[in-house]
């Protein structure tokens, strides 16, 4: 069982970017009996969402974040050491991040969780092209795929993850902070089913079969074509920073720096995805996500709204789905 000393002594650890330290606490967890599991998903995982939080809330810079991330790397690469290979698994699941999701962590957290939980689990990290995918899989023959979804931008990839899947006769999971608080986002991506939770993704991954049919349409034809171009789109982001800059007198602005091109690729990222899934409520996330921001950092909570003004005037009509989805995700351009 986890004690408040060590939740205490880890949390300072990852604070002070102190690795040695982070370590000893997971092994002398681990050394009196804490289950692997409990230290993933109990410690090491609620620790490094304060970490995210901290970053949103101005807290830390984008330096210490990533300070902070070396540490839980660290510790989870500790419990890896501790936790055998299943000697009779219940069948092979490949862990990824789709293409633009870098954020790896949360995969490899689940990867670790399932082969504790008796899973065979090879772990692909951060940001796979699913075009990389189709000969890897003839080879290896895994059961399943598993998919740890955190940023909007990587959702097209993502689908294209489940495509070659089922492609491929294997089953699809999904998960992580882009695909939602329930398994709607996942159905419409075409998965075979969602976890909120490594212990839930077991639980699903149970009752998976093999796929003798592709994965479904997606609500709009045309949808993950539209998502893809606003991504690959260079010169988007540029244009909707100037066009932004010229719409609000928010002294914070020329100050922001490098979050406020990272609000501008938000904005972007969420329509795409919003495009890809029909799914308005994308932009409602990012933008209640981008207030909490902004705001940290001095802006005025209005501050915002001209944001997504200046992406749909940019576009100029160029994404046809854009102008309803403001409609219902943000009530008007």
């Amino acid at each position: 069982m986890l004690t408040d000393v060590a939740q205490r002594n880890y949390a300072q650890a990852v604070d002070a970017a102190d690795r040695r330290t982070g370590i000893k606490v997971v092994h002398d967890a681990l050394s009196c009996g804490t289950d692997p599991l409990q230290v993933l998903t109990g410690l090491i995982a609620p620790i490094q969402d304060a970490v995210g939080q901290r970053w949103q809330e101005g807290q830390y810079t984008v330096a210490q974040e990533h300070a902070a991330t070396a540490v839980a790397d660290a510790a989870v690469a500790a419990v890896e050491a501790w936790i055998p290979n299943p000697t009779e698994p219940h069948g092979h699941v490949v862990v990824a991040c789709p293409e633009r999701e870098w954020h790896a962590l949360a995969a490899r957290i689940l990867a670790e969780s399932l082969r504790h939980l008796g899973w065979r689990t090879t772990f692909l990290g951060a940001s796979t092209p699913a075009r990389y995918l189709p000969g890897y899989l003839r080879r290896l023959r895994p059961d399943v795929m598993a998919v740890s979804c955190t940023v909007p931008a990587a959702l097209p990839g993502a689908r294209r993850i489940v495509e070659v899947a089922a492609a491929a006769g294997m089953p699809t999971i999904v998960g992580g902070r882009a695909l939602g608080v329930d398994s709607s986002r996942a159905t419409v991506l075409g998965a075979s089913g969602w976890g909120a939770s490594p212990q839930e993704t077991a639980d699903v991954l149970a009752e998976t079969h093999p796929l003798d049919q592709p994965v479904p349409a997606l609500p709009r034809p045309g949808a993950a074509e539209r998502a893809e171009a606003l991504l690959r789109d260079r010169q988007l982001p540029g244009l909707v920073r100037v066009a932004w800059d010229g719409t609000v007198s928010d002294t914070c602005l020329p100050d922001l720096d490098v979050e406020a091109e990272f609000a501008v690729d938000h904005v972007i990222q969420a329509l795409a995805a919003a495009t890809l899934l029909d799914d308005p409520s994308l932009l409602r996330d990012a933008n209640e996500w981008l207030e909490a921001l902004l705001t940290a950092r001095g802006c005025r909570p209005d501050t915002v709204a001209p944001l997504w003004t200046a992406l749909f005037r940019v576009l100029d009509h160029r994404c046809p789905p854009a102008d309803v989805l403001l409609r219902e995700g943000l009530g008007g351009s």
